[in-house]
């Protein structure tokens, strides 16, 4: 297997845009979102998972040795998702508090004690626990990231404490996490206990690494067989409400990694071309900014300038969204995640 995927980053770049669309979720009775597939499209947070994990384990399963190599890896997935968290993070708050008093207002009456708990929530990686959590975070997408952290944490602690067990303590995590999500009865867990949901995920990525870590597979065949499965699926636990039977998509998306890592098929092409690498590239910045901007644009489209709410306007402002949103996480790509990190890892010995 070779040392990156790209059509892996092609994949994750189609899903932050697919996120979008499902919080696109004022208009629940416009047809943009009221079908099953966008309906379901949160499940594509699962994707993001599953190849957090892939991704890691490919990368430091072998490298984690002593107490020093631990915080270093912790160090760099810290500058990777710290800087733009607070970004995000301080722009939803002086927006909410520019907005509490003016026509522009999203939320009201929530104050500045909520958004500094919240906040704080956010910052220190708990939008997912219940330590500080269960909270709605300002920037309502970050309880995930919070679930990333908790994952390179349990991850790098199993790598250096259990060395020769590590792939048993990963799947007994595995299994615990499967097992409290059908105790609770709700598969899509977020403000609270989100960070399970993440685990689970993450150690599927694990086991799919190790399956790919020496073996090569040629699966081009299988490309557009798994697409169809995997809307299929999707399609049937909408239908159905078999809301814990969503607990099969992190072994579906699993499997979608398998595939498109082993293939050079056409829909491996596509997403190694050149639009699509770049979504890929910049994903973190829009899954971090979708919010802000769709709160933006349907507040200036619907409130400001009061256009009918029509399923063309609904269409005008989803697109508005894509775009906008795709536009400004290329700024917040280079300044914030790429030089801001850049400015950290060298001035922090």
């Amino acid at each position: 297997m070779k040392n990156r995927v790209e059509q892996l980053d092609g994949l994750r770049g189609i899903f932050a845009v697919l996120v979008i669309a499902h919080h696109h979720n004022a208009f629940k009775e416009s047809i943009l979102y009221n079908n099953f597939f966008v309906i379901n499209a949160s499940l594509f947070v699962d994707f993001f998972f599953v190849l957090s994990g892939f991704v890691i384990a490919f990368n430091y399963v072998d490298r984690i040795h002593s107490a020093g190599d631990f915080f270093t890896f912790l160090k760099k997935r810290f500058i990777r998702l710290f800087p733009l968290l607070f970004y995000t993070e301080v722009v939803f708050v002086i927006a909410n508090l520019l907005g509490e008093h003016s026509p522009m207002k999203n939320v009201g009456g929530l104050g500045l004690t909520y958004y500094l708990y919240t906040s704080f929530d956010t910052l220190t990686f708990m939008g997912s626990s219940t330590v500080f959590g269960a909270w709605i975070s300002n920037n309502y997408p970050s309880w995930s990231i919070s679930a990333e952290m908790i994952s390179y944490i349990v991850f790098g602690l199993v790598v250096l404490l259990l060395a020769k067990f590590k792939y048993g303590a990963f799947a007994v995590i595995g299994l615990a996490s499967a097992l409290f999500i059908c105790s609770r009865g709700e598969y899509l867990l977020a403000y609270d206990y989100g960070y399970v949901r993440g685990l689970l995920c993450f150690a599927l990525g694990i086991f799919t690494e190790r399956i790919l870590r020496k073996r090569n597979f040629q699966l081009s065949a299988f490309e557009i067989p798994f697409l169809l499965l995997m809307v299929a699926a999707m399609y049937i636990v909408h239908h159905w409400e078999l809301n814990l039977w969503k607990l099969m998509f992190p072994f579906i998306f699993s499997v979608g990694i398998i595939i498109f890592a082993s293939s050079t098929g056409i829909v491996t092409q596509i997403l190694n071309s050149g639009p699509f690498q770049y979504l890929g590239k910049i994903s973190y910045s829009i899954y971090l900014n979708h919010a802000i901007v769709l709160i933006f644009v349907n507040i200036i489209l619907f409130r400001l300038l009061k256009l009918p709410e029509t399923e063309m306007m609904f269409a005008i402002s989803l697109t508005s969204s894509i775009g906008l949103t795709i536009f400004y996480s290329h700024f917040t790509y280079e300044f914030i995640e790429m030089r801001v990190g850049k400015f950290l890892r060298n001035n922090w010995g």
